[in-house]
């Protein structure tokens, strides 16, 4: 399956709290390429070494805590963690439990709702750097580096609770709310085929205009779940 080649092309290079992480041999290139991109003109040097402080430590670090949300969220529900696994897209807890819509809906959720806490750690630290809280760069390393983290952290919240496109969070958010207010699974899983392949669309187009290939991919990435899941709903 997808999700067993990405493991395949991984490697294991710790734990947290006894959950194994695992990095995509593609998430080192993405750093490099990144910040090779920062680094070309008319970016300035701090352009580059920004791209890869933020898209580096700080968005490794910033995808595992959002990671680590659905895991926790999955033990309170009685479900199993298995790893957590890192790739350029993004990030994929590996977990699993057997409870109703309610308990995948507070799994689902858990994991935007930590860039709560992180996007606040970040304002106080550009407070306390640049006297004020104003997200318009400057051309201070340290105050822009604060900058990006909560501009990310704002993006990754919105992109995840309200995007409802499987399988990302905010897709497994839309389908949960379905079954609870009772709509049946075929059918819902038949309306997400539809949101999924409308919004992948949508990403992709905006990743052309505005010259991202990551988001290019994301919009990929979803359109090709979105078949495979159309596939299924098809096959019943």
């Amino acid at each position: 399956s997808f999700y067993k080649s990405l493991m395949d092309g991984s490697v294991e290079v710790g734990t947290l709290f006894g959950v194994p992480i695992c990095i995509h041999n593609l998430f080192p290139l993405f750093i490099v390429v990144t910040t090779i991109i920062g680094f070309i003109p008319p970016a300035s040097t701090e352009s580059g070494l920004l791209n890869f402080v933020v898209l580096g430590p700080i968005l490794f670090t910033t995808v595992l805590i959002h990671e680590g949300g659905h895991c926790w969220a999955t033990k309170l529900v009685g479900g199993d963690v298995h790893k957590i696994l890192l790739w350029p897209l993004g990030g994929l807890a590996y977990v699993g439990h057997s409870g109703d819509a309610a308990d995948d809906l507070k799994v689902s959720i858990a994991g935007p709702l930590t860039h709560i806490p992180q996007c606040l750690f970040w304002v106080i630290a550009l407070a306390m750097g640049a006297g004020s809280v104003n997200l318009t760069y400057t051309g201070d390393f340290a105050t822009d580096m604060c900058r990006a983290a909560v501009i990310m952290n704002i993006q990754l919240a919105l992109f995840n609770l309200f995007v409802p496109a499987f399988p990302l969070d905010g897709g497994r958010i839309f389908a949960d709310s379905m079954l609870l207010c009772g709509v049946p699974a075929v059918r819902a899983a038949g309306i997400m085929v539809g949101t999924s392949t409308v919004f992948g669309i949508a990403i992709v187009a905006l990743g052309f205009y505005f010259g991202q290939f990551i988001t290019i991919f994301v919009g990929g990435w979803v359109l090709t779940q979105a078949v495979d899941l159309g596939k299924l709903v098809k096959s019943g």
